[in-house]
């Protein structure tokens, strides 16, 4: 089961105590939900659009992915836990690719550098960073698979932080 969101819109200036948003959930490409939430520390809301329902999603999401730590709570595999993940990782893409303007980044042996430009250019940076890393895989090159992994690796390292 494949799960995105999309037309994601998060209302920052209307988030009190949980994310204010609105979204649709797509399962395997076809539009199953809407979700949203309105801020005031409440669940979310689902409106199912498609054959779906929310227990068949949770059931799966429950016997294949694992639970998740915050602030030392474990949290089971829910489709309200799997959209606050998703959108944590659209945070975290739109925030790098914001970076990837003034800085260089990079992943070395799993791990996610960046490198301020600081008025030089990006070219320079770049050549100077794959001439003593060749290893080192550059966001800045554009590849959306490489800037997801590495939101992923930065998302997995607060997940430990987390459990610990």
């Amino acid at each position: 089961m494949h799960i995105e969101l999309r037309k994601l819109r998060v209302v920052a200036a209307l988030s009190e105590e949980t994310a204010c948003y609105t979204a649709e959930i797509w399962i395997d490409g076809v539009r199953s939900f809407a979700a949203s939430n309105r801020g005031h520390g409440g669940a979310d809301d689902y409106h199912q659009l498609g054959s779906v329902t929310e227990a068949e999603v949770n059931e799966w999401l429950r016997g294949n992915k694992t639970a998740r730590f915050y602030r030392g709570v474990t949290l089971e595999p829910n489709l309200e836990h799997e959209v606050a993940h998703l959108m944590d990782v659209a945070e975290q893409t739109k925030s790098m690719k914001r970076r990837l303007r003034t800085s260089v980044i990079t992943i070395e042996s799993d791990a996610v550098y960046t490198y301020p430009l600081k008025g030089r250019p990006a070219a320079a940076v770049i050549a100077a960073i794959r001439k003593g890393k060749p290893g080192a895989e550059i966001l800045n090159d554009g590849a959306d698979a490489v800037i997801t992994r590495a939101v992923e690796l930065l998302l997995a390292q607060d997940d430990a932080a987390d459990a610990n």
